[in-house]
Protein backbone atom coordinates (compact mmCIF):
# COMPACT_ATOMS: atom_id res chain seq x y z
CA UNK A 1 0.00 0.00 0.00
CA UNK A 2 1.65 3.21 -1.19
CA UNK A 3 1.01 6.89 -0.65
CA UNK A 4 -1.53 8.46 -2.97
CA UNK A 5 -3.11 11.84 -3.50
CA UNK A 6 -6.81 12.59 -3.58
CA UNK A 7 -8.84 15.78 -3.77
CA UNK A 8 -11.37 16.67 -1.07
CA UNK A 9 -13.74 19.26 -2.50
CA UNK A 10 -10.96 20.59 -4.67
CA UNK A 11 -8.32 20.60 -1.93
CA UNK A 12 -5.39 18.18 -2.50
CA UNK A 13 -4.78 15.70 0.30
CA UNK A 14 -1.95 13.17 0.52
CA UNK A 15 -2.96 9.77 1.89
CA UNK A 16 -0.22 8.12 3.95
CA UNK A 17 -0.66 4.42 4.85
CA UNK A 18 -1.07 3.81 8.58
CA UNK A 19 1.34 1.14 9.89
CA UNK A 20 -0.28 -2.02 11.24
CA UNK A 21 1.24 -1.49 14.71
CA UNK A 22 -0.83 1.70 15.08
CA UNK A 23 -4.02 -0.24 14.44
CA UNK A 24 -3.78 -2.52 17.46
CA UNK A 25 -7.17 -2.82 19.09
CA UNK A 26 -9.06 -3.38 15.85
CA UNK A 27 -10.49 -6.81 15.11
CA UNK A 28 -9.22 -8.97 12.27
CA UNK A 29 -12.32 -8.45 10.11
CA UNK A 30 -11.85 -4.66 10.13
CA UNK A 31 -8.13 -4.94 9.39
CA UNK A 32 -8.75 -7.25 6.45
CA UNK A 33 -11.67 -5.29 5.02
CA UNK A 34 -10.12 -1.80 4.71
CA UNK A 35 -7.06 0.14 3.66
CA UNK A 36 -6.11 2.70 6.34
CA UNK A 37 -4.60 6.11 5.57
CA UNK A 38 -3.79 9.25 7.50
CA UNK A 39 -4.04 12.74 6.06
CA UNK A 40 -4.48 16.35 7.12
CA UNK A 41 -7.48 18.40 6.10
CA UNK A 42 -8.32 21.88 7.36
CA UNK A 43 -5.41 21.65 9.83
CA UNK A 44 -6.90 18.54 11.40
CA UNK A 45 -5.53 14.99 11.37
CA UNK A 46 -7.94 12.62 9.69
CA UNK A 47 -8.05 8.87 9.11
CA UNK A 48 -9.34 7.72 5.73
CA UNK A 49 -10.53 4.16 5.27
CA UNK A 50 -11.23 2.51 1.91
CA UNK A 51 -12.82 -0.88 1.36
CA UNK A 52 -10.52 -3.36 -0.38
CA UNK A 53 -13.48 -4.94 -2.17
CA UNK A 54 -16.58 -3.35 -3.62
CA UNK A 55 -18.92 -5.59 -1.62
CA UNK A 56 -21.82 -3.81 0.04
CA UNK A 57 -21.20 -2.50 3.55
CA UNK A 58 -24.28 -1.07 5.27
CA UNK A 59 -24.31 2.45 6.78
CA UNK A 60 -24.86 0.95 10.23
CA UNK A 61 -21.80 -1.28 9.85
CA UNK A 62 -19.79 1.71 8.59
CA UNK A 63 -20.85 3.67 11.66
CA UNK A 64 -19.81 0.89 14.03
CA UNK A 65 -16.51 0.43 12.22
CA UNK A 66 -15.64 4.14 12.16
CA UNK A 67 -16.58 4.58 15.83
CA UNK A 68 -14.23 1.76 16.82
CA UNK A 69 -11.42 3.11 14.63
CA UNK A 70 -11.92 6.58 16.15
CA UNK A 71 -11.50 5.08 19.63
CA UNK A 72 -8.26 3.37 18.65
CA UNK A 73 -6.69 6.24 16.67
CA UNK A 74 -8.28 9.14 18.58
CA UNK A 75 -8.99 11.10 15.41
CA UNK A 76 -11.93 11.58 13.02
CA UNK A 77 -12.49 8.81 10.47
CA UNK A 78 -13.95 9.22 6.98
CA UNK A 79 -14.85 6.60 4.38
CA UNK A 80 -13.42 7.06 0.87
CA UNK A 81 -15.84 5.96 -1.87
CA UNK A 82 -15.60 5.97 -5.66
CA UNK A 83 -19.30 6.66 -6.13
CA UNK A 84 -22.44 6.92 -4.04
CA UNK A 85 -26.13 7.01 -4.92
CA UNK A 86 -28.21 9.80 -3.39
CA UNK A 87 -30.26 7.50 -1.15
CA UNK A 88 -27.05 5.82 0.12
CA UNK A 89 -25.60 9.23 0.87
CA UNK A 90 -28.65 10.11 2.97
CA UNK A 91 -28.40 6.83 4.89
CA UNK A 92 -24.73 7.47 5.72
CA UNK A 93 -25.52 11.01 6.86
CA UNK A 94 -28.36 9.69 9.03
CA UNK A 95 -25.87 7.34 10.72
CA UNK A 96 -23.39 10.19 11.19
CA UNK A 97 -20.73 8.55 9.02
CA UNK A 98 -18.15 10.91 7.53
CA UNK A 99 -17.43 10.19 3.87
CA UNK A 100 -15.67 11.48 0.77
CA UNK A 101 -16.80 10.69 -2.77
CA UNK A 102 -13.93 11.37 -5.11
CA UNK A 103 -13.80 15.14 -5.73
CA UNK A 104 -17.56 15.49 -6.01
CA UNK A 105 -18.90 15.33 -2.49
CA UNK A 106 -17.86 15.19 1.16
CA UNK A 107 -19.66 14.98 4.48
CA UNK A 108 -17.20 16.25 7.10
CA UNK A 109 -19.23 18.69 9.23
CA UNK A 110 -16.85 18.87 12.21
CA UNK A 111 -13.99 19.81 9.87
CA UNK A 112 -15.79 22.95 8.70
CA UNK A 113 -16.48 21.80 5.16
CA UNK A 114 -19.14 23.60 3.16
CA UNK A 115 -21.22 20.58 2.24
CA UNK A 116 -24.72 20.48 0.82
CA UNK A 117 -25.62 17.41 2.86
CA UNK A 118 -25.24 19.26 6.12
CA UNK A 119 -28.32 21.31 5.27
CA UNK A 120 -30.36 18.12 5.05
CA UNK A 121 -29.52 16.88 8.55
CA UNK A 122 -32.16 17.06 11.25
CA UNK A 123 -32.10 20.27 13.30
CA UNK A 124 -31.20 19.63 16.93
CA UNK A 125 -33.84 20.25 19.58
CA UNK A 126 -31.75 19.07 22.55
CA UNK A 127 -28.12 19.24 23.48
CA UNK A 128 -26.10 16.06 23.30
CA UNK A 129 -24.37 15.06 26.56
CA UNK A 130 -20.98 16.31 25.32
CA UNK A 131 -22.48 19.62 24.13
CA UNK A 132 -24.21 20.15 27.48
CA UNK A 133 -20.94 19.36 29.27
CA UNK A 134 -19.09 22.02 27.24
CA UNK A 135 -21.79 24.61 27.93
CA UNK A 136 -21.80 23.92 31.67
CA UNK A 137 -18.02 24.20 31.72
CA UNK A 138 -18.34 27.64 30.14
CA UNK A 139 -20.98 28.72 32.67
CA UNK A 140 -18.91 27.60 35.66
CA UNK A 141 -15.50 28.84 34.51
CA UNK A 142 -14.33 32.03 36.21
CA UNK A 143 -12.97 33.51 33.02
CA UNK A 144 -12.22 32.18 29.56
CA UNK A 145 -10.18 34.15 27.06
CA UNK A 146 -10.92 31.79 24.19
CA UNK A 147 -12.25 28.32 23.57
CA UNK A 148 -10.98 25.94 20.91
CA UNK A 149 -11.66 22.27 20.31
CA UNK A 150 -7.99 21.44 20.83
CA UNK A 151 -8.03 23.34 24.12
CA UNK A 152 -11.14 21.51 25.29
CA UNK A 153 -9.60 18.17 24.31
CA UNK A 154 -6.74 18.83 26.74
CA UNK A 155 -9.04 19.12 29.76
CA UNK A 156 -12.07 17.00 28.86
CA UNK A 157 -12.43 13.21 28.55
CA UNK A 158 -13.71 13.45 24.98
CA UNK A 159 -11.77 13.05 21.74
CA UNK A 160 -11.58 15.65 18.98
CA UNK A 161 -14.39 14.13 16.94
CA UNK A 162 -16.82 14.01 19.87
CA UNK A 163 -16.04 17.63 20.78
CA UNK A 164 -16.39 18.75 17.16
CA UNK A 165 -19.82 17.19 16.92
CA UNK A 166 -20.78 18.74 20.26
CA UNK A 167 -19.84 22.21 19.00
CA UNK A 168 -21.93 21.66 15.86
CA UNK A 169 -24.84 20.70 18.11
CA UNK A 170 -24.39 23.92 20.12
CA UNK A 171 -24.36 25.92 16.89
CA UNK A 172 -27.52 24.21 15.63
CA UNK A 173 -29.24 25.18 18.87
CA UNK A 174 -27.93 28.75 18.37
CA UNK A 175 -26.14 28.69 21.71
CA UNK A 176 -22.72 29.49 20.28
CA UNK A 177 -21.05 30.56 17.08
CA UNK A 178 -17.68 29.65 15.64
CA UNK A 179 -15.07 31.60 13.76
CA UNK A 180 -11.80 30.63 12.10
CA UNK A 181 -8.56 32.35 13.04
CA UNK A 182 -5.79 33.24 10.61
CA UNK A 183 -4.13 29.85 11.15
CA UNK A 184 -7.35 27.93 10.56
CA UNK A 185 -8.07 27.33 14.27
CA UNK A 186 -11.76 27.11 15.07
CA UNK A 187 -12.75 29.44 17.92
CA UNK A 188 -15.95 28.95 19.91
CA UNK A 189 -17.82 32.09 20.97
CA UNK A 190 -20.69 32.28 23.46
CA UNK A 191 -23.05 35.26 23.47
CA UNK A 192 -24.80 37.12 25.09
CA UNK A 193 -24.13 37.22 28.87
CA UNK A 194 -23.93 33.96 30.80
CA UNK A 195 -27.17 34.67 32.65
CA UNK A 196 -29.06 35.39 29.42
CA UNK A 197 -27.50 32.37 27.76
CA UNK A 198 -28.53 30.16 30.71
CA UNK A 199 -32.14 31.28 30.28
CA UNK A 200 -31.98 30.71 26.53
CA UNK A 201 -30.43 27.26 27.00
CA UNK A 202 -33.24 25.95 29.24
CA UNK A 203 -35.15 24.68 26.21
CA UNK A 204 -32.18 22.53 25.20
CA UNK A 205 -30.81 21.32 28.55
CA UNK A 206 -31.85 18.05 30.16
CA UNK A 207 -31.20 16.04 33.30
CA UNK A 208 -27.79 14.35 33.26
CA UNK A 209 -29.28 11.24 34.90
CA UNK A 210 -29.56 8.36 32.46
CA UNK A 211 -30.51 5.61 34.90
CA UNK A 212 -30.90 5.04 38.66
CA UNK A 213 -29.85 1.90 40.50
CA UNK A 214 -29.74 0.98 44.17
CA UNK A 215 -27.20 -0.81 46.32
CA UNK A 216 -26.63 -1.78 49.95
CA UNK A 217 -23.35 0.15 50.03
CA UNK A 218 -21.41 2.67 47.95
CA UNK A 219 -19.11 0.73 45.61
CA UNK A 220 -15.56 1.69 44.84
CA UNK A 221 -15.03 3.87 41.78
CA UNK A 222 -15.12 7.42 40.44
CA UNK A 223 -18.32 8.43 42.19
CA UNK A 224 -19.35 11.97 43.11
CA UNK A 225 -21.84 13.06 45.77
CA UNK A 226 -25.19 13.93 44.23
CA UNK A 227 -28.83 14.33 45.24
CA UNK A 228 -29.85 15.84 48.59
CA UNK A 229 -26.38 15.66 50.10
CA UNK A 230 -24.88 17.57 47.18
CA UNK A 231 -27.69 20.12 47.51
CA UNK A 232 -26.92 20.46 51.23
CA UNK A 233 -23.30 21.19 50.30
CA UNK A 234 -24.39 24.15 48.14
CA UNK A 235 -27.32 25.32 50.31
CA UNK A 236 -28.80 25.46 53.81
CA UNK A 237 -30.67 22.18 53.40
CA UNK A 238 -29.76 19.50 55.94
CA UNK A 239 -28.07 16.35 54.60
CA UNK A 240 -29.83 13.00 54.79
CA UNK A 241 -28.45 9.68 56.07
CA UNK A 242 -28.98 7.96 52.74
CA UNK A 243 -26.28 8.39 50.12
CA UNK A 244 -26.84 9.41 46.51
CA UNK A 245 -23.81 9.25 44.24
CA UNK A 246 -23.28 9.75 40.53
CA UNK A 247 -20.91 8.27 37.97
CA UNK A 248 -20.42 8.75 34.21
CA UNK A 249 -21.89 5.80 32.33
CA UNK A 250 -18.59 5.21 30.50
CA UNK A 251 -16.86 4.59 33.86
CA UNK A 252 -19.58 2.46 35.39
CA UNK A 253 -19.09 -1.28 35.69
CA UNK A 254 -22.24 -3.01 36.88
CA UNK A 255 -20.29 -6.23 37.52
CA UNK A 256 -18.29 -4.69 40.38
CA UNK A 257 -21.06 -5.13 42.97
CA UNK A 258 -24.72 -6.00 43.44
CA UNK A 259 -27.29 -3.53 42.12
CA UNK A 260 -31.05 -3.53 41.71
CA UNK A 261 -33.60 -1.16 40.18
CA UNK A 262 -36.09 -1.19 43.06
CA UNK A 263 -34.69 -0.11 46.43
CA UNK A 264 -31.67 0.16 48.68
CA UNK A 265 -30.04 2.61 51.12
CA UNK A 266 -27.64 3.86 48.44
CA UNK A 267 -28.85 5.45 45.23
CA UNK A 268 -26.53 5.22 42.21
CA UNK A 269 -27.15 7.73 39.42
CA UNK A 270 -25.68 6.81 36.04
CA UNK A 271 -24.93 10.06 34.21
CA UNK A 272 -24.81 10.81 30.49
CA UNK A 273 -21.64 12.88 30.84
CA UNK A 274 -18.78 13.17 33.41
CA UNK A 275 -19.88 14.06 36.93
CA UNK A 276 -17.08 16.57 37.44
CA UNK A 277 -16.41 19.76 35.51
CA UNK A 278 -12.77 20.72 34.74
CA UNK A 279 -11.14 23.26 37.09
CA UNK A 280 -13.90 23.10 39.71
CA UNK A 281 -12.62 23.15 43.30
CA UNK A 282 -14.80 20.38 44.79
CA UNK A 283 -14.41 17.38 42.48
CA UNK A 284 -16.08 14.97 44.93
CA UNK A 285 -19.44 16.76 44.58
CA UNK A 286 -21.33 17.15 41.30
CA UNK A 287 -21.43 20.68 39.90
CA UNK A 288 -24.33 22.89 40.98
CA UNK A 289 -25.80 23.39 37.49
CA UNK A 290 -25.95 19.67 36.71
CA UNK A 291 -27.39 19.17 40.19
CA UNK A 292 -30.08 21.74 39.39
CA UNK A 293 -30.94 19.97 36.14
CA UNK A 294 -31.11 16.60 37.90
CA UNK A 295 -33.44 17.83 40.69
CA UNK A 296 -35.51 20.70 39.26
CA UNK A 297 -38.54 18.46 38.72
CA UNK A 298 -38.56 17.15 42.30
CA UNK A 299 -42.01 17.72 43.91
CA UNK A 300 -40.52 18.77 47.30
CA UNK A 301 -41.00 22.54 47.65
CA UNK A 302 -37.94 22.83 49.91
CA UNK A 303 -35.73 21.41 47.18
CA UNK A 304 -37.19 23.73 44.57
CA UNK A 305 -36.62 26.76 46.80
CA UNK A 306 -32.97 25.91 47.50
CA UNK A 307 -32.31 25.20 43.82
CA UNK A 308 -33.68 28.62 42.85
CA UNK A 309 -31.48 30.26 45.50
CA UNK A 310 -28.42 28.50 44.06
CA UNK A 311 -29.19 29.80 40.56
CA UNK A 312 -30.00 33.25 41.89
CA UNK A 313 -26.65 33.44 43.69
CA UNK A 314 -24.61 32.31 40.70
CA UNK A 315 -21.81 34.68 39.77
CA UNK A 316 -22.57 34.81 36.08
Amino acid sequence: MNEKEISILGIPAMLIPIPRNQLRGLNADTLLRFWFYSTTFNNQDLCIIQAKKMDEYSPLKYRRATEKIEEVLNKPVAVLLDSLAYYERERLIHQGVYFIVSDKYAFLPSLIVNVQAKKKTKISTKLTPAAQYILLYYFLADSIDELTINGLQEIMPYNYLALSRAVINLEECKLCRTAKGNNGTKFIRFEPSKRELWEKAQAYLSSPVKKVLYSDSIPEGNFSVSGINALSYYSRLNPEPYETVAIWDKLFNIRNTSYNEAEGPCKIQIWKYPTTIPNQQKSSVVDKLSLYLSMKDEPDARIGKELEIIIGEMKW
